[in-house]
């Protein structure tokens, strides 16, 4: 039987494959592994890993356009069938999918199903896991994908061989997911690191302020790529910038068009306005870490997103010097290595874990 009948309207399942009629079909074909896909869905792309249960074993991969849509019935449709798509072309029969892993631009529990705070994904509060269930009955791992990103580079990036460990990605918002004694700690709703919301000084914090799940926090307004480009903006249109600066011929002289990106760049190169646009946010991010050592004292923090791979070395360096005035305890701080793969890669790692330990 297969898992996917396309005969059937809304390529539902007419009757779902049961483990145990799995289980009973691989053991009639010793020849034959399990298989498992991990996947991280994002607002624009979305990646597919597929690859055997065993441990260590090749990864095929598959990238397609992510079809956003306000409905969940429309989008694990869609998803399922490319899942199809992807197992056809790799010459993977779906009935031996034993497990499929998923990471979610969000907050979302594995064991509730109800995701949240998710700008991509408008869709009403309610359990995603019996609509996951029509179209794929074999085990599922639902996560937020840092937290997935972050079990990603446990398992085979940066933070292998830490039982202690912080991710923190630094993009268009800034995000983190915490592996604590070798398990993904997720907090009571499914929020812990998110440190978007950390108070470490007063610039972004006035009478007006309050904090909202739905906004930027402090620590996000100061620290992201996208707090960053607007002060470089506003540096420019309401502060001391000028045209000397090589920020205004990195945006081709038009002050609208200076990304965070162009702020490193030229900070490397020792330009005065790069230099003060980025005191704050580096002097902030030392801050956020040197709180998160002290909170948890992890072996390693795990830096990702846009805004450290723009310019990581130099990145780094400049955080990792201001930190050391506010901890005296050993954390190594490093780039993440496996780049926009990480989320997939441990979507991957999770689900392999659930179907071994079933």
């Amino acid at each position: 039987m297969n898992i996917f009948d396309g005969n059937t309207q809304g390529n539902r399942l007419e009757e779902p494959l049961r483990a145990t009629e799995r289980v009973r079909s691989l053991d009639q074909t010793d020849v034959l592994d399990r298989w498992i896909i991990g996947i991280d869905i994002g607002g624009t792309k979305t990646l597919m890993l597929l690859s055997s249960e065993k441990p260590g074993s090749e990864v095929r991969e598959r990238k397609v356009p992510t079809c956003a849509t306000e409905q969940p019935d429309v989008f694990f449709k869609w998803l399922f069938d490319e899942v199809a798509k992807f197992c056809r072309d790799s010459g993977i029969g779906i009935e031996l999918v034993s497990g499929i892993g998923m990471g979610f631009p969000g907050v979302i529990l594995d064991d509730e199903g109800i995701l949240r705070s998710a700008p991509a994904f408008q869709w009403t509060e309610q359990d995603i896991r019996p609509v996951i269930a029509a179209y794929f009955a074999g085990e599922v791992y639902l996560d937020n994908d840092v937290n997935m990103a972050a079990m990603g580079e446990y398992d085979r990036g940066a933070a292998q061989g830490h039982r202690h460990c912080v991710m923190v990605t630094v993009g268009t918002g800034i995000g983190s997911a915490l592996i604590l004694n070798g398990q993904l700690y997720s907090g009571q709703d499914g929020a812990a690191g998110e440190i978007g919301h950390f108070i470490v000084g007063d610039e972004g914090i006035d009478r007006q302020y309050k904090a909202s799940s739905d906004t930027f926090g402090a620590f996000e307004l100061n620290t992201s790529g996208t707090g960053i480009t607007q002060q470089a903006r506003r540096y420019f249109t309401d502060g001391p910038g000028n045209t000397h600066s090589l920020l205004h011929s990195l945006a081709d002289g038009d002050i609208s068009q200076i990304e965070a990106r162009h702020v490193f760049k030229a900070a490397e190169a020792g330009d005065v306005a790069a230099l003060e646009i980025l005191e704050v946010p580096l002097q902030y991010m030392a801050r956020g870490l040197a709180n998160i050592v002290a909170l948890l004292n992890p072996s390693i923090i795990v830096v990702g997103g846009g805004v450290a791979a723009s310019n990581p070395d130099y990145y780094l360096n400049e955080v990792r010097s201001r930190l050391s005035r506010y901890t005296a305890l050993a954390t190594k701080i490093v780039v993440a290595e496996l780049g926009n793969t990480a989320g997939a890669n441990g979507a991957l790692a999770a689900i392999r874990l659930k179907v071994l330990q079933r």
